[in-house]
């Protein structure tokens, strides 16, 4: 990814400044509205703040596919990337603050689904089998949170200025039929992919 433009740098600067005003619930709603295909510039600054809560910097961490960054450095022969380079940064910094108990905020609700938790197990096979890794794959990187529910929802767009909206990439809430049923698949797919993990890793 090539240097932020000027306009860029003002507008994630101009993000980050609603940001520090909004406080840490409104940071998890931006975590969860962000599109990756953006520069990931808000979100390193999130994640590094004193009041950046657990469950958002794991929402990050989980959303940035820490498998491809677990490598200490890239791959011989890559080219520089900013983009891979804030990510890899990104994923090796909550690993580490969440395995030292670092995000000492902690009221939002988290709990990692079935993709999440069989990704760490790719983690551990992966972090075994490098000499260096980038990052720890511990256990916390999976706990679950408890806390309050903050969602995305009509009344989070209506203040978040129109020109930082990423993607709005989480679906409203839906409660139509079709939408209620669609949940119910979905629930049982993931209830019986949760009987193939690990006893540890089931809860």
């Amino acid at each position: 990814m090539d240097d932020p433009s000027a306009e860029e740098r003002e507008l994630v600067a101009d993000n980050i400044a609603w940001l520090r005003e909004a406080g840490p619930d409104e940071w998890h709603r931006v975590a969860l509205d962000f599109n990756w295909g953006q520069p990931l510039y808000v979100l390193d600054w999130i994640v590094r703040q004193d009041d950046c809560d657990a469950a958002t910097a794991l929402t990050i961490f989980w959303l940035g596919e820490p498998t491809c960054w677990i490598e200490e450095t890239r791959a011989r022969g890559e080219a520089s990337d900013g983009f891979s380079d804030l990510n890899r940064s990104i994923c090796a910094y909550v690993a580490h603050r969440v395995a030292t108990g670092g995000y000492t905020r902690s009221r939002i609700a988290f709990t990692p689904d079935v993709s999440m938790k069989q990704t760490y197990l790719e983690l551990v096979t992966d972090e075994k089998a490098l000499a260096r890794p980038n990052f720890r794959a511990h256990p916390k990187l999976t706990r679950m949170l408890r806390g309050r529910t903050v969602v995305n929802d009509k009344h989070f767009y209506d203040r978040y200025p129109k020109r930082f909206h990423y993607s709005v990439l989480v679906d409203l809430p839906d409660a139509s039929p079709r939408s209620t049923a669609l949940m119910e698949t979905i629930r049982l797919i993931e209830e019986r992919a949760r009987e193939l993990l690990p006893s540890w890793l089931r809860a």
